[in-house]
């Protein structure tokens, strides 16, 4: 996986079933769990990610609150994995306020 730094919301909303107009217009936090899983399957070790989203019902709201005690309990190793996609999760947080701030400043 790539772990140099991408930006805006190609970095961290790629791989998300939604056209580029839906992604800015749709918060994270209401995507279903067959757009979080395909958020997660982007990243390595897509099918397995893909397979825990659905084992456990990981929602969008449910991906902005994963932590490294959380992947841990729901299988994802080893932990070198775990904070990759950690530091991924962080930069789709990042995004999801940037817009949101954005949108209440009306840019």
């Amino acid at each position: 996986m790539d772990t140099g730094v991408q930006d805006g919301a190609e970095a961290s909303l790629e791989g998300c079933p939604m056209s580029e107009s839906e992604e800015k217009q749709r918060p994270v936090a209401q995507w279903t769990v067959a757009e979080a899983g395909a958020w997660l399957a982007a990243r390595s070790g897509a099918g397995e990610l893909l397979e825990l989203a659905h084992e456990h019902d990981v929602s969008g709201r449910v991906l902005l609150r994963l932590t490294e005690g959380t992947l841990r309990r729901m299988g994802v190793t080893p932990r070198s994995r775990r904070r990759e996609l950690l530091r991924e999760l962080l930069q789709l947080r990042l995004q999801q306020e940037l817009e949101e701030l954005l949108s209440i400043v009306g840019q």
